[in-house]
Protein backbone atom coordinates (compact mmCIF):
# COMPACT_ATOMS: atom_id res chain seq x y z
CA UNK A 1 0.00 0.00 0.00
CA UNK A 2 1.11 3.50 -0.97
CA UNK A 3 0.92 5.57 1.86
CA UNK A 4 1.94 9.86 1.72
CA UNK A 5 2.26 11.51 4.50
CA UNK A 6 1.69 15.52 4.39
CA UNK A 7 4.10 17.22 7.72
CA UNK A 8 6.89 15.62 8.84
CA UNK A 9 6.27 17.12 12.41
CA UNK A 10 6.19 15.58 15.28
CA UNK A 11 2.63 13.44 14.18
CA UNK A 12 4.16 12.29 10.73
CA UNK A 13 7.65 11.21 12.14
CA UNK A 14 6.02 9.09 14.66
CA UNK A 15 3.31 7.98 12.14
CA UNK A 16 5.98 7.46 9.82
CA UNK A 17 8.28 5.25 12.48
CA UNK A 18 5.51 2.86 13.48
CA UNK A 19 3.64 2.09 10.53
CA UNK A 20 4.52 -1.50 8.95
CA UNK A 21 7.44 -2.06 6.74
CA UNK A 22 5.18 -3.54 3.76
CA UNK A 23 3.94 -0.28 3.07
CA UNK A 24 5.59 2.02 0.53
CA UNK A 25 5.44 5.46 2.27
CA UNK A 26 6.44 8.88 1.28
CA UNK A 27 6.41 12.27 3.62
CA UNK A 28 6.18 15.52 1.90
CA UNK A 29 7.72 18.52 4.36
CA UNK A 30 8.03 22.43 2.89
CA UNK A 31 10.52 22.68 4.79
CA UNK A 32 14.39 21.89 4.07
CA UNK A 33 14.70 19.85 7.25
CA UNK A 34 12.33 17.49 9.61
CA UNK A 35 10.25 18.34 12.70
CA UNK A 36 11.19 22.18 12.40
CA UNK A 37 8.19 23.25 15.10
CA UNK A 38 9.57 19.89 17.35
CA UNK A 39 12.67 21.77 17.76
CA UNK A 40 11.10 24.66 19.34
CA UNK A 41 8.70 22.41 22.35
CA UNK A 42 10.12 22.71 25.73
CA UNK A 43 12.39 25.95 24.94
CA UNK A 44 14.47 23.63 23.13
CA UNK A 45 14.89 20.62 24.85
CA UNK A 46 11.41 18.78 23.92
CA UNK A 47 9.06 17.97 26.71
CA UNK A 48 8.14 14.67 25.25
CA UNK A 49 5.28 14.10 27.11
CA UNK A 50 3.57 14.00 30.45
CA UNK A 51 3.55 10.76 33.31
CA UNK A 52 0.01 11.85 34.88
CA UNK A 53 -2.30 9.17 34.76
CA UNK A 54 -4.81 9.43 32.18
CA UNK A 55 -7.96 10.66 33.91
CA UNK A 56 -5.32 13.73 34.44
CA UNK A 57 -4.47 14.03 31.58
CA UNK A 58 -7.51 14.51 29.90
CA UNK A 59 -8.29 17.16 32.56
CA UNK A 60 -5.59 18.88 30.91
CA UNK A 61 -7.14 18.45 27.27
CA UNK A 62 -9.11 21.32 26.75
CA UNK A 63 -10.76 20.57 23.49
CA UNK A 64 -12.63 18.07 22.75
CA UNK A 65 -10.93 15.27 25.40
CA UNK A 66 -13.26 12.37 24.93
CA UNK A 67 -12.72 12.13 21.33
CA UNK A 68 -8.89 12.04 22.63
CA UNK A 69 -9.75 9.04 24.87
CA UNK A 70 -9.49 6.22 22.26
CA UNK A 71 -6.41 7.34 20.93
CA UNK A 72 -4.54 8.54 24.45
CA UNK A 73 -5.35 4.40 25.59
CA UNK A 74 -4.08 3.19 22.04
CA UNK A 75 -0.92 4.85 23.03
CA UNK A 76 -0.48 5.86 26.77
CA UNK A 77 2.77 8.60 27.20
CA UNK A 78 4.25 5.14 28.72
CA UNK A 79 4.33 4.07 25.66
CA UNK A 80 5.60 7.05 24.25
CA UNK A 81 8.61 6.46 26.79
CA UNK A 82 8.94 2.95 25.96
CA UNK A 83 9.33 4.13 22.22
CA UNK A 84 11.81 7.03 22.82
CA UNK A 85 13.96 5.09 25.04
CA UNK A 86 14.18 2.09 22.14
CA UNK A 87 15.30 4.02 19.26
CA UNK A 88 17.80 5.65 22.11
CA UNK A 89 16.49 8.65 23.55
CA UNK A 90 17.15 8.11 27.51
CA UNK A 91 14.27 10.39 29.43
CA UNK A 92 14.12 11.39 32.41
CA UNK A 93 10.92 12.76 34.40
CA UNK A 94 10.82 16.08 35.62
CA UNK A 95 8.59 18.12 38.27
CA UNK A 96 4.43 18.26 37.38
CA UNK A 97 5.38 14.52 35.83
CA UNK A 98 7.43 16.05 32.47
CA UNK A 99 9.27 14.10 30.71
CA UNK A 100 12.34 15.54 28.84
CA UNK A 101 15.18 13.70 27.05
CA UNK A 102 18.10 13.33 29.34
CA UNK A 103 20.91 14.89 27.21
CA UNK A 104 18.08 17.81 26.94
CA UNK A 105 18.41 18.39 23.12
CA UNK A 106 15.39 18.37 20.76
CA UNK A 107 17.57 17.96 17.52
CA UNK A 108 18.14 14.53 19.35
CA UNK A 109 14.67 13.57 19.37
CA UNK A 110 14.33 14.67 15.69
CA UNK A 111 16.93 12.93 14.18
CA UNK A 112 16.10 9.88 16.60
CA UNK A 113 12.14 10.27 14.97
CA UNK A 114 13.52 10.54 11.38
CA UNK A 115 16.34 7.46 11.47
CA UNK A 116 13.25 5.56 12.91
CA UNK A 117 10.96 6.51 9.74
CA UNK A 118 14.18 5.67 7.41
CA UNK A 119 14.53 2.43 8.47
CA UNK A 120 11.49 1.63 8.15
CA UNK A 121 11.90 2.31 4.79
CA UNK A 122 9.82 5.42 4.67
CA UNK A 123 11.20 8.06 2.26
CA UNK A 124 11.18 11.85 2.81
CA UNK A 125 10.84 14.57 0.20
CA UNK A 126 11.81 18.48 1.46
CA UNK A 127 11.13 21.37 0.09
CA UNK A 128 7.68 20.20 -1.45
CA UNK A 129 4.84 21.68 -1.26
CA UNK A 130 1.27 19.87 -1.63
CA UNK A 131 -0.77 22.24 -3.70
CA UNK A 132 -3.53 20.28 -4.85
CA UNK A 133 -5.14 16.80 -3.87
CA UNK A 134 -8.10 15.26 -5.76
CA UNK A 135 -9.37 11.51 -5.05
CA UNK A 136 -9.27 9.88 -8.37
CA UNK A 137 -11.40 6.46 -8.04
CA UNK A 138 -10.14 4.31 -5.03
CA UNK A 139 -6.52 6.42 -5.59
CA UNK A 140 -5.26 10.32 -4.43
CA UNK A 141 -3.54 12.14 -6.52
CA UNK A 142 -1.40 14.68 -4.81
CA UNK A 143 0.00 17.39 -6.98
CA UNK A 144 3.83 18.92 -5.39
CA UNK A 145 5.53 21.35 -6.08
CA UNK A 146 9.33 21.95 -5.35
CA UNK A 147 10.35 24.62 -3.96
CA UNK A 148 14.00 24.33 -5.04
CA UNK A 149 13.30 23.83 -8.70
CA UNK A 150 9.41 25.09 -9.01
CA UNK A 151 8.60 22.37 -10.83
CA UNK A 152 5.66 20.50 -10.18
CA UNK A 153 5.03 16.93 -10.40
CA UNK A 154 2.00 14.42 -9.66
CA UNK A 155 1.75 11.00 -6.85
CA UNK A 156 -0.42 9.18 -6.57
CA UNK A 157 -1.14 7.10 -3.34
CA UNK A 158 -3.68 4.56 -1.48
CA UNK A 159 -3.75 6.60 1.59
CA UNK A 160 -3.31 10.38 2.55
CA UNK A 161 -2.32 10.91 5.78
CA UNK A 162 -2.90 15.03 6.74
CA UNK A 163 -0.35 15.57 9.43
CA UNK A 164 0.12 19.51 8.85
CA UNK A 165 -0.28 20.84 11.96
CA UNK A 166 -2.05 24.41 13.02
CA UNK A 167 -1.72 27.56 12.14
CA UNK A 168 1.00 29.00 14.89
CA UNK A 169 4.54 29.27 14.51
CA UNK A 170 3.88 29.55 10.28
CA UNK A 171 7.69 29.90 9.99
CA UNK A 172 7.73 26.44 10.64
CA UNK A 173 5.54 25.55 7.67
CA UNK A 174 2.06 25.50 9.70
CA UNK A 175 0.13 27.91 7.46
CA UNK A 176 -2.97 26.13 7.63
CA UNK A 177 -2.74 24.41 4.24
CA UNK A 178 -4.41 21.21 5.71
CA UNK A 179 -7.68 22.99 6.24
CA UNK A 180 -7.91 23.94 2.99
CA UNK A 181 -7.45 20.56 1.88
CA UNK A 182 -9.96 19.05 4.35
CA UNK A 183 -12.95 21.36 3.63
CA UNK A 184 -12.06 20.11 -0.62
CA UNK A 185 -13.33 17.19 0.70
CA UNK A 186 -16.23 18.09 2.91
CA UNK A 187 -15.17 18.59 6.31
CA UNK A 188 -15.94 21.64 8.45
CA UNK A 189 -13.05 23.10 9.97
CA UNK A 190 -13.33 25.05 13.84
CA UNK A 191 -12.48 28.69 12.93
CA UNK A 192 -8.87 29.10 14.63
CA UNK A 193 -7.83 31.49 17.24
CA UNK A 194 -4.33 31.25 19.44
CA UNK A 195 -4.07 28.91 22.74
CA UNK A 196 -0.89 28.65 25.09
CA UNK A 197 -0.48 32.61 23.88
CA UNK A 198 -0.21 35.94 25.77
CA UNK A 199 -2.68 38.86 25.58
CA UNK A 200 -2.63 41.96 24.37
CA UNK A 201 -4.33 44.66 26.76
CA UNK A 202 -6.22 47.53 25.74
CA UNK A 203 -3.77 49.71 27.66
CA UNK A 204 -0.11 48.24 27.69
CA UNK A 205 1.66 49.17 30.69
CA UNK A 206 5.67 50.86 30.63
CA UNK A 207 6.68 47.55 32.70
CA UNK A 208 7.62 45.49 30.03
CA UNK A 209 9.96 42.89 31.13
CA UNK A 210 8.61 42.25 35.11
CA UNK A 211 7.61 39.16 36.43
CA UNK A 212 5.54 38.98 38.92
CA UNK A 213 3.34 35.57 40.78
CA UNK A 214 -0.42 36.73 40.83
CA UNK A 215 -3.70 34.90 40.76
CA UNK A 216 -5.32 35.24 37.28
CA UNK A 217 -8.95 35.09 36.35
CA UNK A 218 -11.25 36.33 32.89
CA UNK A 219 -14.06 38.22 33.66
CA UNK A 220 -17.02 39.03 32.18
CA UNK A 221 -18.32 42.92 32.18
CA UNK A 222 -20.21 42.04 35.47
CA UNK A 223 -16.82 40.34 36.95
CA UNK A 224 -18.35 37.09 36.61
CA UNK A 225 -15.97 34.59 36.13
CA UNK A 226 -15.43 32.73 33.04
CA UNK A 227 -12.47 30.86 33.59
CA UNK A 228 -10.98 29.92 36.97
CA UNK A 229 -8.79 31.75 39.09
CA UNK A 230 -5.05 30.31 38.25
CA UNK A 231 -1.77 31.31 40.00
CA UNK A 232 1.41 31.42 38.70
CA UNK A 233 4.09 33.79 37.45
CA UNK A 234 3.51 36.19 35.17
CA UNK A 235 5.62 38.22 32.41
CA UNK A 236 4.64 41.87 31.42
CA UNK A 237 5.56 42.49 27.61
CA UNK A 238 5.54 45.17 25.43
CA UNK A 239 1.32 45.13 24.15
CA UNK A 240 0.45 43.11 27.08
CA UNK A 241 1.15 40.26 29.55
CA UNK A 242 2.28 36.59 29.26
CA UNK A 243 4.13 33.70 31.05
CA UNK A 244 2.94 30.26 32.14
CA UNK A 245 -0.27 31.43 33.97
CA UNK A 246 -1.37 33.91 30.92
CA UNK A 247 -0.99 30.50 28.88
CA UNK A 248 -2.96 28.42 31.59
CA UNK A 249 -5.63 30.76 31.27
CA UNK A 250 -6.15 31.24 27.48
CA UNK A 251 -6.34 27.60 27.41
CA UNK A 252 -9.00 27.41 29.74
CA UNK A 253 -10.50 30.20 27.73
CA UNK A 254 -13.60 28.06 25.39
CA UNK A 255 -14.57 31.59 23.38
CA UNK A 256 -13.10 32.58 20.33
CA UNK A 257 -13.20 36.17 20.95
CA UNK A 258 -11.77 37.63 24.33
CA UNK A 259 -11.67 41.23 23.17
CA UNK A 260 -15.19 42.15 25.52
CA UNK A 261 -13.94 40.49 28.67
CA UNK A 262 -11.43 41.93 31.47
CA UNK A 263 -8.55 40.10 33.32
CA UNK A 264 -8.85 39.81 37.16
CA UNK A 265 -5.42 40.19 38.60
CA UNK A 266 -4.11 39.22 42.52
CA UNK A 267 -1.05 40.46 42.67
CA UNK A 268 -0.58 39.35 45.85
CA UNK A 269 -2.01 35.60 46.14
CA UNK A 270 0.10 34.67 49.01
CA UNK A 271 -1.90 37.36 51.11
CA UNK A 272 -5.44 37.54 52.58
CA UNK A 273 -6.82 40.40 52.74
CA UNK A 274 -6.87 41.18 56.46
CA UNK A 275 -3.05 40.06 56.42
CA UNK A 276 -2.89 43.54 53.97
CA UNK A 277 -5.00 45.37 56.15
CA UNK A 278 -2.49 44.56 59.17
CA UNK A 279 0.66 44.95 57.16
CA UNK A 280 -1.11 48.39 55.62
CA UNK A 281 -1.47 49.59 59.44
CA UNK A 282 1.87 48.96 60.34
CA UNK A 283 3.47 51.09 57.43
CA UNK A 284 1.54 53.78 58.44
CA UNK A 285 2.16 53.85 62.07
CA UNK A 286 5.99 53.50 61.07
CA UNK A 287 6.44 55.27 57.93
CA UNK A 288 3.54 57.67 57.74
CA UNK A 289 5.24 59.89 55.37
CA UNK A 290 5.42 57.48 52.82
CA UNK A 291 3.94 58.18 49.63
CA UNK A 292 1.39 55.45 48.06
CA UNK A 293 4.40 54.16 45.88
CA UNK A 294 6.17 53.19 48.60
CA UNK A 295 3.40 50.95 50.19
CA UNK A 296 2.63 49.28 46.67
CA UNK A 297 6.67 48.68 46.47
CA UNK A 298 6.37 46.33 50.00
CA UNK A 299 4.23 44.34 48.11
CA UNK A 300 5.47 44.09 44.48
CA UNK A 301 8.44 44.52 42.54
CA UNK A 302 8.97 48.61 41.75
CA UNK A 303 8.60 48.27 38.43
CA UNK A 304 4.99 46.75 38.95
CA UNK A 305 4.08 49.09 41.78
CA UNK A 306 4.58 52.22 39.39
CA UNK A 307 2.17 50.77 37.45
CA UNK A 308 -0.10 50.35 40.25
CA UNK A 309 -0.03 53.82 41.53
CA UNK A 310 -1.51 55.02 38.19
CA UNK A 311 -4.67 52.57 37.80
CA UNK A 312 -5.05 52.92 41.68
CA UNK A 313 -6.02 56.84 41.43
CA UNK A 314 -4.76 57.49 44.06
CA UNK A 315 -2.88 60.74 44.23
CA UNK A 316 1.03 60.06 43.85
CA UNK A 317 1.92 62.27 46.40
CA UNK A 318 -0.38 61.69 49.18
CA UNK A 319 1.34 60.00 52.16
CA UNK A 320 0.04 57.49 53.45
CA UNK A 321 -0.94 58.46 57.14
CA UNK A 322 -3.74 61.11 55.15
CA UNK A 323 -4.87 58.09 54.01
CA UNK A 324 -8.70 58.21 53.64
CA UNK A 325 -11.13 55.14 54.14
CA UNK A 326 -11.92 54.98 50.38
CA UNK A 327 -8.53 55.28 49.38
CA UNK A 328 -7.60 52.73 51.81
CA UNK A 329 -10.18 50.36 49.85
CA UNK A 330 -8.96 51.57 46.39
CA UNK A 331 -5.26 49.66 47.29
CA UNK A 332 -7.37 46.69 48.72
CA UNK A 333 -8.63 46.22 45.51
CA UNK A 334 -5.86 47.11 43.11
CA UNK A 335 -3.63 45.05 44.85
CA UNK A 336 -5.97 42.41 45.66
CA UNK A 337 -8.68 42.44 42.26
CA UNK A 338 -7.89 44.65 39.91
CA UNK A 339 -9.56 44.50 36.90
CA UNK A 340 -8.12 45.46 33.65
CA UNK A 341 -9.42 45.54 29.87
CA UNK A 342 -8.16 42.51 27.51
CA UNK A 343 -7.86 43.88 23.82
CA UNK A 344 -7.05 40.24 22.09
CA UNK A 345 -5.01 37.44 21.80
CA UNK A 346 -1.72 37.34 20.86
CA UNK A 347 -0.94 36.98 17.54
CA UNK A 348 -1.20 33.16 16.20
CA UNK A 349 2.03 33.60 14.98
CA UNK A 350 3.82 33.76 18.56
CA UNK A 351 1.06 31.12 19.98
CA UNK A 352 2.28 27.91 21.20
CA UNK A 353 -0.36 26.16 19.38
CA UNK A 354 -3.82 26.54 17.50
CA UNK A 355 -7.13 26.14 18.68
CA UNK A 356 -9.46 24.93 16.44
CA UNK A 357 -8.66 22.67 13.25
CA UNK A 358 -11.07 19.72 11.67
CA UNK A 359 -14.10 19.11 13.45
CA UNK A 360 -13.80 15.66 15.12
CA UNK A 361 -17.31 15.22 14.51
CA UNK A 362 -16.93 13.47 10.85
CA UNK A 363 -12.56 11.74 12.48
CA UNK A 364 -13.24 8.41 13.32
CA UNK A 365 -11.54 8.01 16.73
CA UNK A 366 -10.63 4.53 16.88
CA UNK A 367 -8.37 5.31 13.30
CA UNK A 368 -7.98 8.60 12.32
CA UNK A 369 -10.05 8.04 9.04
CA UNK A 370 -12.30 11.08 7.76
CA UNK A 371 -15.75 9.31 8.20
CA UNK A 372 -16.16 11.42 4.61
CA UNK A 373 -13.70 9.79 2.67
CA UNK A 374 -11.85 7.02 2.98
CA UNK A 375 -8.35 6.12 3.21
CA UNK A 376 -7.65 10.07 4.25
CA UNK A 377 -6.54 10.10 8.28
CA UNK A 378 -5.83 13.89 10.57
CA UNK A 379 -3.36 13.50 12.96
CA UNK A 380 -1.66 15.86 15.11
CA UNK A 381 -2.43 19.94 15.73
CA UNK A 382 -4.83 19.96 12.23
CA UNK A 383 -7.30 18.12 14.45
CA UNK A 384 -9.68 20.23 16.90
CA UNK A 385 -7.74 18.74 20.08
CA UNK A 386 -5.49 21.20 22.58
CA UNK A 387 -3.80 21.25 25.82
CA UNK A 388 -2.37 22.85 28.84
CA UNK A 389 1.70 23.10 28.35
CA UNK A 390 3.36 20.31 30.15
CA UNK A 391 4.13 17.47 27.25
CA UNK A 392 0.24 16.82 26.91
CA UNK A 393 0.07 18.07 23.12
CA UNK A 394 2.93 16.34 21.58
CA UNK A 395 1.43 13.32 23.41
CA UNK A 396 -1.54 14.28 21.77
CA UNK A 397 0.50 14.43 18.24
CA UNK A 398 2.03 11.09 19.22
CA UNK A 399 -1.54 9.47 20.13
CA UNK A 400 -3.35 10.10 17.18
CA UNK A 401 -0.33 9.41 14.86
CA UNK A 402 0.43 6.01 16.73
CA UNK A 403 -3.62 5.39 16.74
CA UNK A 404 -3.49 5.59 12.74
CA UNK A 405 -0.48 4.06 12.33
CA UNK A 406 -1.23 0.91 14.18
CA UNK A 407 -4.54 0.43 12.13
CA UNK A 408 -3.02 0.59 8.49
CA UNK A 409 -0.28 -1.80 9.85
CA UNK A 410 -2.85 -4.30 10.17
CA UNK A 411 -4.18 -4.19 6.46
Amino acid sequence: MKIGIIGAGAAGLMCASLLNKKHEVVLFDKNSTAGKKLLLTGGGRCNLTNLVEVDEFLESVKQNSEFFLSALQEFVPKDAVDFFNKIGIETQVENNSRVFPKIGRATDVRDALQKAALEKGAEFRFESSIINIEKIDKNFALTVLCLKTHKKSIHQFDVVIMATGGMSYPITGSTGDGYIFASKFGHRVIPTRPALCGLQLQNPTRVHGSTITCGIAVVDGNFNHITKKETGEMMFTKNGISGPVIFRTTSNFKQKNISSYFLQIDFVPHYTKNEIEEKLSTLIKENPKDKIFYVFRKFVPQAVANWLVEISGISKTKSCANFTFAEKQKFFSTIKDAHVKIKDFDSIETATITRGGIDVVDINSSNMQSKLIKNLFFIGEILDIDALSGGFNLQIAFSTAATCANWLSQL
